[in-house]
């Protein structure tokens, strides 16, 4: 297996070892009001481009969210992280947003370090019948106010592929 391989495998394991860690017995008791986490593929564009993703987000009663998320766009050969720092869950939808922290290799002057990045994920049940859903990352440029995560409406309609989305 090359390294790029290699790479992403530990990096997806160790997001999702991270979101199990952060979600591990973790009821409304704890203070934990909203869960979000998955990963999987999706094909997007034509023709269609291979993306990965893995993510895990929380909100306690404060209103405070943490967590973190990984996209790798396999046609590019890029590779965005980040922290995730707004999470709102309606039903089985959340909405996800952070910062990036890292981009491999970097592509200034669109996705850079500090971008706000917004996703939305469904979680439609288990089974093949009805996959679950995740829109497009949305980066907005660095310095542009953060956006939250509430009044957007409902915009993931990607289907997931390989992957599963679990929404709390």
């Amino acid at each position: 297996m090359n390294r790029k391989g290699m790479f992403f495998r530990f990096a997806v394991a160790a997001i999702l070892v991270a979101g199990l860690t952060l979600n591990a017995g973790v009821t409304q008791a704890d203070g934990i009001v909203a869960l979000a986490n998955g990963s999987g593929h999706i094909h997007v564009g034509s023709p269609p481009e291979l993306r990965t993703f893995a993510f895990t987000a929380q909100m306690d009663s404060e209103g405070t969210s943490r967590g973190q998320w990984e996209l790798i766009n396999r046609s590019l050969d890029r590779r965005a992280h980040g922290n995730v720092d707004c999470l709102s869950v309606s039903g089985n939808v959340a909405t996800v947003g952070g910062q990036v922290t890292e981009i491999d290799p970097s592509t200034p002057p669109n996705f850079v370090v500090g971008n706000f990045v917004l996703f939305q994920v469904i979680d439609n049940g288990q089974g093949p019948d009805t996959p679950d859903e995740i829109s497009l990352t949305f980066f907005f440029p660095t310095g542009s106010p953060n956006p939250g995560c509430t009044g957007f409406g409902v915009f993931a309609n990607i289907p997931v592929e390989h992957g599963n989305i679990t929404v709390h």
